[in-house]
């Protein structure tokens, strides 16, 4: 997925990856590499593969 960040306004792609597990799952946050905010939040058993897609100059 490819959103603005709510907070710096950059934009970023995310996404779920890995194997999917029946019961072992935890709280993995997609967190803007710009500004720390988090951007999504999920239990799962995959964790989040983030980017950011602009220069930080």
């Amino acid at each position: 997925m490819i959103e603005r960040c709510k907070n710096c306004g950059k934009k970023v792609e995310y996404e779920l990856v890995g194997t999917v597990y029946p019961g072992g799952k935890d709280r993995e946050e997609a967190i803007c590499p710009y500004c720390g905010n988090i951007l999504e939040s999920r239990m799962t058993s995959q964790f989040y593969y983030v980017k950011g897609l602009e220069d930080d100059n």
